[in-house]
């Protein structure tokens, strides 16, 4: 029995000091910042005026917060700048936390850390209540005004990408057409958005609406008198690109798309935030003109819509949301038949770039990123990042990938997905290992060069024709690059180089004789016809700036 008891003490004894690290009941006092793995999604309700004469955006908000995390959250922080023009009140029940109660706090770059008087639990939930204001000198002729997310204090989670919820009412001027990122409620004047990267708006004085529900979705242009003829064409194509992407993909992620005047030239377009796209020279509109450049921009910024703001992409700098993008407004413009020469011209800019000795590294760091001088935008991440896209396609075959693309669309929703998380998930969709792949096309300035050495078609002892074909590769970097013999009756058949040998050879038996041999019938494989001369790195350096 003594033995049986000295055993106890020595359990309760071990089980006491196993558990002598900080505390975590209710009340547990933590003094140092830290974020989530995965930032918790806070929803806001925000009350704003926006005064245009004067500069002046001032609001209230509530941010209701729950700790998803593992571990009590003391600090909290704020994406704002703290100042004489841009004041802000934070306040927990009837408790002020910021500015301090002890002194006046003087003016703070972002992020704005504020302490929590306990810390919030795992599995707590608090609300905040913030009031702001924000004064920008304004110029009179200004006519439109457009913004992200950093004209409303959000809390802020190491710059990590995430999905919010937001309900925004903003008083606007009398004459200024509004749009923003969420679906209006007609009967609450509230722009609502059930998830959202950011919430920015638009405002354009003089400006005219049009608006169009396709399948769930309420879809808003602005537009000037000018650009009305191009706003009714991207109008058209975002109903018809929703209705695409939705019996294509299964679903669209928001309930909300609003279409806004960029610049003045024709430059393409970008996501001003999540559900509001512009896009540039609405008008340079000619009438008569083919509408293939309005569907060809509003298809791909829609596609964003799906990568950037569902799916969120953490690389700095990013290269994957925008190729996947691409991907899904060449899929449109493609199957539509609007432009059969999307993929090739996409890539272009890439192929292009080759032969200039170009670093097209996609995975750089920041610092080398800062190096260099070309313009890596449209060489690199817009050209050479959907090419590795339509290669990986090509690679794993139409029916796997798009089982891999639908599968990031479904688990990474409100999800950061960089390209090491996407190849494992082609991995395990595939079954194959793929290092080799993402290593050559995102790792290396690799390129692709291949050529079909020899040919030979003669009659087979039993009948029909025998064709060898030799494949030889030219360039730097090895891919199995598909193959496609035609035959004299019409007849096809395919093969793949392979990827280990330097010179390949395929045989075809054939009932006809071979009439012609096709690399990359598909053109989903980014190649130069001719290898580039083998120089030194430090003259590679010099030809590329």
């Amino acid at each position: 029995m003594r033995a049986t008891v000295r055993v106890f003490l020595i359990s309760v004894l071990i089980l006491a000091l196993a558990g002598c690290g900080p505390a975590r009941q209710s009340g547990t006092t933590v003094t140092t910042y830290f974020s989530p793995a995965d930032p918790p999604t806070s929803r806001y309700v925000i009350d704003a005026r926006i005064d245009i004469d004067h500069g002046l955006l001032e609001g209230r908000e509530t941010i209701s917060l729950k700790n998803t995390s593992h571990h009590p959250i003391g600090v909290l922080a704020f994406d704002w700048d703290y100042g004489p023009s841009s004041p802000l009140e934070v306040s927990l029940q009837e408790q002020k936390l910021y500015p301090p109660a002890d002194g006046p706090a003087v003016p703070e770059k972002r992020p704005l850390f504020v302490r929590l008087p306990r810390a919030l639990e795992p599995g707590a939930e608090i609300g905040l209540n913030v009031t702001f204001k924000m004064t920008r000198p304004t110029k009179k002729e200004q006519a439109e005004f457009s913004t992200s997310d950093g004209w409303y204090p959000r809390l802020w989670w190491d710059g990590l990408p995430h999905h919010d919820m937001f309900s925004v009412k903003l008083d606007v001027p009398q004459g200024w057409a509004l749009a923003a990122s969420g679906r209006i409620d007609p009967k609450t004047g509230r722009y609502e958005a059930a998830a959202g990267r950011a919430f920015g708006f638009y405002l354009g004085k003089d400006r005219k609406t049009a608006s169009r529900e396709a399948d769930g979705v309420l879809i808003t242009s602005v537009f000037t008198d000018k650009g009305a003829k191009a706003a009714a064409v991207c109008l058209e194509t975002a109903a018809d690109a929703i209705h695409f992407y939705e019996s294509w993909l299964g679903f669209y992620p928001f309930s909300f798309l609003s279409i806004i005047p960029g610049g003045p030239g024709r430059w393409g377009g970008y996501p001003v935030s999540t559900g509001l796209v512009a896009v540039h020279g609405l008008e340079t509109y000619v009438d008569g003109e083919s509408p293939q450049h309005w569907q060809h921009i509003t298809s791909h910024e829609i596609g964003h819509e799906y990568w950037s703001e569902w799916v969120l992409d953490p690389d700095d700098p990013a290269s994957l949301w925008i190729a996947m993008g691409i991907f899904a407004d060449t899929e449109y413009m493609t199957v539509r038949g609007f432009d059969p020469n999307r993929r090739a011209d996409w890539m272009g800019n890439y192929v292009n770039a080759i032969p200039m000795y170009y670093d097209t590294t996609l995975d750089l760091t920041q610092d080398q990123e800062k190096q260099i001088l070309f313009d890596r935008n449209n060489t690199v991440i817009h050209s050479k990042g959907p090419a590795v896209i339509f290669a990986l396609d090509s690679t794993l075959g139409r029916e796997t990938f798009l089982r891999i693309y639908k599968r990031c669309l479904r688990d990474f929703g409100g999800k950061r997905l960089d390209w090491r998380k996407f190849k494992d998930v082609c991995e395990t969709e595939s079954g194959q290992e793929l290092q080799w792949f993402f290593d050559a096309w995102v790792r290396s300035n690799a390129y692709l060069c291949y050529t079909i050495e020899t040919k030979d078609c003669r009659p087979a002892s039993g009948g029909g024709y025998t064709s060898d074909v030799q494949v030889k590769r030219l360039g730097t970097m090895a891919m199995p690059i598909p193959v496609k013999a035609v035959f004299e009756d019409g007849s096809e058949q395919s093969g793949r180089v392979d990827r280990l040998r330097n010179i390949t050879t395929l045989r075809f038996m054939s009932k006809a004789p071979l009439r012609d041999i096709v690399l990359d019938p598909e053109g989903k494989w980014a190649m130069v016809k001719r290898p580039v001369s083998d120089i030194s790195p430090a003259a590679a350096g010099r030809l590329a700036y």
